[in-house]
């Protein structure tokens, strides 16, 4: 048996080397990114636990009724 695990969040890590990246943009990266895996779980039949922050869950909600809906936590 093998366990996937996903946190999910906003894509800020430019403002850590001092770089601005616009919240729009942080969202638009990390929406990407999550329905990429999500597409690969499902091709896979996979499922998998993710952990969210607050801020992506209120941004993106559509994408977190999707994982629910398709099995993950």
């Amino acid at each position: 048996m093998i366990y996937l695990s996903f946190d999910i969040e906003e894509f800020d890590m430019p403002k850590e080397y001092g770089f601005d990246i616009p919240f729009e943009q942080q969202m638009a990266i990390s929406r990407e990114g999550l329905t990429v895996i999500l597409d690969l779980l499902q091709k896979h039949e996979a499922k998998a636990t993710f952990f969210s922050t607050v801020i992506f869950a209120q941004n993106a909600p559509e994408l977190i009724e999707r994982l629910l809906s398709e099995g993950h936590e």
